[in-house]
């Protein structure tokens, strides 16, 4: 195990932390940074080694997993600071723990193409992609050894600057200057079906991110849907076809990766309109974006997690879709394919 501690043990150790630290000046609540990050050109070589030491900080301090999880995701990753390294040039070699707690946070699929169902951080850190942290042994490890290994995070925190650079140097930070840790590809783990929906939801979400903006770290779900075609309209192939953030923003809105405009009147209205009896948004002057080069060319990262195929029904970068479910015309009820966020 990495630790023990729980978010509600975190908290109560800060607490108890604060009344003995002098250097403490305000009133935030414990774990929250109110700090300004640097704009994206900003990012220099020392200040992501400076960074990923904090990261290292949390990530081998005395917190259980979930814990960990909830530390880099939600306190330390806000979006902000998301948005301001997900813009950072591909070419930028970002330090290993970096790298790692950017791909878990956004929405674009792993190296493998895509997140497949129940793939924890824990195993998405150290069995796919080799970053160990420091493990507290439960026979062992003292609650000072806990203590002084949360202090990294304290000092952070109450300094209220998660590129503080007081951070000791971590346990295994070596390992994690660009190109040291080697790791192999767990294509095997993932499926070509899996593969091909989490390019769909990809789509559907830069869609989104392009034309109404879309949350920037995947802690909804992603439904790509299709709709049935009323009998009554003209053939197919005569439609008006648009993919891209420029049909119809019904459709954009509801992730749907095509719409389809009959040629049957003056007044155009998509069949995913027609089928749901709402106000078609589609202009007949809007061209297939597709003629757009910097459509399909967005920043290294749009915002992700491990996922999974999901039944129920709920609101929100990398999504990687999951499941075999498979798109079929004749279906008489709206098709949807659910892209869960699974990391807890």
């Amino acid at each position: 195990m990495v630790g023990t501690w729980t978010e509600k043990h975190t908290q109560k150790y800060f607490r108890a932390a604060v009344k003995k630290r002098v250097d403490f000046i305000g009133t935030r609540k414990h774990l929250e940074f109110t700090d300004q990050v640097p704009p994206t050109h900003e990012w220099t070589a020392e200040l992501l080694e400076q960074f990923n030491r904090n990261l290292r900080g949390v990530y081998n301090g005395p917190f259980d997993w979930e814990t960990t999880e909830v530390l880099l995701m939600k306190y330390i990753m806000t979006d902000d600071l998301l948005n301001s390294l997900k813009n950072l040039s591909k070419d930028v070699a970002l330090p290993h723990l970096v790298r790692l707690v950017l791909d878990w946070a956004c929405w674009d699929p792993p190296q493998e193409g895509a997140w497949p169902p129940g793939l924890s951080m824990r195993r998405y850190f150290m069995k796919w992609r080799h970053c160990e942290p420091l493990n507290f042994k439960s026979d062992t490890s003292t609650d000072v050894d806990m203590e002084q290994a949360a202090n990294a995070l304290l000092d952070m925190w109450i300094a209220n600057d998660r590129l503080y650079a007081d951070t000791p140097v971590q346990y295994r930070e070596a390992e994690d200057v660009p190109g040291v840790t080697q790791y192999k590809l767990r294509m095997q783990d993932v499926t070509d079906e899996q593969r091909r929906e989490a390019a769909e939801a990809l789509e559907a979400y830069l869609n989104q991110e392009w034309r109404c903006g879309a949350p920037l770290q995947m802690k909804a779900w992603i439904k790509v849907r299709s709709y049935k075609r009323p009998e009554n309209l003209p053939p197919a192939e005569n439609d008006t076809v648009i993919r891209g953030p420029y049909m119809c923003l019904q459709c954009v809105k509801a992730c749907i990766l095509e719409c389809r405009v009959p040629n049957d009147t003056e007044l155009p209205k998509c069949v995913s309109c027609r089928v749901r009896k709402i106000k078609c948004a589609y202009q007949t002057e809007l061209v297939d974006p597709r003629a757009d080069p910097a459509f399909f060319n967005p920043p290294r990262a749009l915002s992700k997690a491990s996922v999974s195929q999901g039944s129920s029904a709920g609101p929100s970068s990398s999504a990687g879709a999951s499941g075999s479910a498979k798109r079929t015309a004749d279906t008489l009820s709206e098709e949807e394919r659910e892209v869960k966020h699974t990391r807890s």
